[in-house]
């Protein structure tokens, strides 16, 4: 399979990617118990829920603010899902009430109502170790997931089959960014960052 070819800098795509960073399904009550009140941990993804412009990130857990950061609230997350397995966070404007959560052992779960269900939409996948994942710019059911050693996988239609698109670079995968730039001859371009640098490809691979 064909490899994602390497582009520009890292740091001339750090905007994009903060901007987008910005099978069998399972239903999942999200439970804010025996969290805590504040972040705890270190940011690793950010996203602007587009419902009403609030704030989410990853830190420790899943969290929400509605007033540009000076105060934080718990989202509910699975109860048999631990806090440190989410890494990353993502939103999209077609879809504002929907929340997309990912991570080594989590695997891809979203929410359609804020936070306060889950399903699980990864279970077609190899593995649930998803390193890093990017929703469509504008199709809400449309996936990319990375899972080291195994390459980038898409679902279209928001998890009921997942197919292997590309072995991906040779670098382990931090992070994800679609865009639906003009030039692709599909619907847009996939970008990712690795330790050694950005690549990319059209998303038809």
């Amino acid at each position: 399979m064909p490899r994602l070819a390497r582009i520009l800098p890292l740091t001339l795509l750090l905007p994009l990617l903060a901007l987008v960073l910005a099978g069998c399904q399972t239903t999942l009550n999200g439970s804010a118990q025996d969290q805590p009140t504040r972040p705890v941990g270190p940011v690793t993804s950010l996203a602007v829920d587009a419902a009403d412009q609030s704030l989410v990130e990853v830190a420790g857990g899943l969290w929400r603010s509605t007033d540009q950061g000076q105060t934080w609230s718990a989202l509910p997350i699975p109860a048999a899902l631990h806090p440190e397995k989410l890494r990353q966070v993502a939103t999209m404007a077609s879809a504002p009430d929907s929340i997309y959560v990912a991570g080594p052992g989590a695997g891809v779960l979203r929410s359609d109502d804020g936070g306060k269900t889950w399903r699980r939409i990864s279970s077609g996948l190899p593995s649930q170790q998803v390193a890093a994942f990017a929703v469509h710019s504008n199709l809400p059911d449309t996936i990319y997931s990375w899972i080291a050693d195994q390459g980038v996988f898409r679902t279209e239609n928001g998890g009921q089959r997942w197919e292997k698109m590309d072995d991906g670079p040779s670098a382990p995968v931090v992070a994800i960014a679609h865009s639906t730039l003009a030039g692709s001859m599909n619907t847009g371009w996939l970008y990712v960052a690795t330790p050694d640098g950005p690549y990319l490809s059209m998303d038809c691979f």
